[in-house]
């Protein structure tokens, strides 16, 4: 008998297809979903999801109880909330948020009485009936605990632990050995990547002047969030990458692109002035201080787009990651390393 995830199934996973053939059947479009006091209430309750992917403390929504239908319902205005600010911190926070709450309601979807999921059936494979169904979707091939050589490589390329990288898998026949735990993580990581694809949206420019007001309350609440997880500025915090590019401009050499955008949107997230930061490239011998202020002013918000720090990976490819320490071993984004950098010097040094 052919599966199809019930409307519970779906609040939990409102990416999937049939969630969004569910929101169509209900609302003919978007001015739809918006209209009236009922419009209000979703919007709310697409709000406090955001506000849950930025909080530190992840809840999905428990403490926030609401309708399958206006779940789903919240997760694709939410969607458009984000597409509105145009962030792209805001929009990497929303789509992890996603990935893990639908990493969490899979690994507790359980089979005992407890469990959320009164469908709940495995199957042959060892897996839920759910878990395969969203596999499926997602393009995912898996037999019982191996995956196709060339999913597998297509699923880890985001990720750098050494445990996935195909030299230390066991491969046979064109097939990769993976363990449950391993199977769900990739799920995870396979939707984070599919949802940051689809972002940002293009919003009529009407329903973004329509949520206007929500759209400054929220980035209200996301500034002050990070004013508290990034405090005053420590330079002793930097991560080395970040130094070396400090100490290249203050020594009169000049950066390439990369560079000067990776040091930009850096010191920008962790709260510089513009003016400061366009200071610190004065010393480069090609500096050009209309020139400067403009492009810090694009990459800071000024084009429309406030644009976020490069991940670490992103800083290997274009040659900016120098010199990496024994904590950049454990994190993936130079603004990672500013935090628990921050945090170490607190401890040590007692409250700042």
């Amino acid at each position: 008998m052919e599966y199809t995830p019930s409307v519970k199934e779906l609040s939990h996973f409102p990416f999937l297809k049939n969630s969004k053939d569910y929101i169509r059947t209900r609302y003919s479009s978007l001015a739809a979903l918006l209209d009236g006091e009922y419009g209000e209430i979703l919007v709310r309750h697409a709000l406090h999801r955001i506000r849950d992917a930025l909080s530190v403390k992840r809840r999905y929504g428990e403490d926030n109880p609401c309708k399958p239908e206006e779940a789903i319902a919240s997760y694709a205005l939410a969607r458009v909330i984000i597409s509105c600010i145009n962030d792209r911190q805001l929009i990497d926070r929303l789509t992890r948020y996603e990935a893990e709450r639908a990493y969490y309601f899979l690994r507790n979807e359980g089979g005992d009485e407890n469990s959320w999921n009164t469908n709940f059936q495995r199957t042959d494979d060892g897996y839920s009936r759910l878990f395969m169904y969203l596999s499926e979707e997602l393009g995912i091939s898996i037999t019982q605990d191996w995956l196709p050589l060339v999913d597998y490589v297509e699923l880890v390329a985001p990720i750098h632990e050494d445990r996935f990288r195909l030299i230390n898998r066991v491969i046979t026949k064109g097939q990769v050995h993976v363990n449950k735990d391993e199977m769900y993580e990739l799920l995870r990581e396979r939707i984070r990547v599919l949802l940051h694809q689809n972002l940002p949206m293009k919003v009529p420019p009407a329903v973004c002047k329509q949520l206007a007001p929500r759209l400054a309350e929220l980035q209200k609440v996301y500034q002050e969030q990070m004013l508290q997880q990034f405090g005053t500025i420590e330079e002793t915090a930097f991560p080395p990458c970040i130094r070396a590019l400090i100490t290249a401009i203050t020594s009169g050499a000049s950066l390439t692109h990369p560079g000067r955008f990776s040091l930009t949107s850096f010191l920008h997230n962790i709260g510089m002035e513009k003016s400061q930061i366009a200071e610190l490239f004065a010393r480069a011998p090609d500096f050009d201080a209309e020139k400067t202020m403009y492009q810090v002013g694009h990459i800071t918000g000024g084009g429309g787009t406030e644009y976020s720090a490069p991940a670490c990976a992103a800083m290997r490819t274009t040659g900016l990651c120098v010199r990496p320490d024994v904590l950049c071993e454990r994190i993936n984004h130079p603004l990672s390393y500013y935090k628990v950098k921050k945090k170490k010097s607190v401890g040590l040094g007692g409250k700042k």
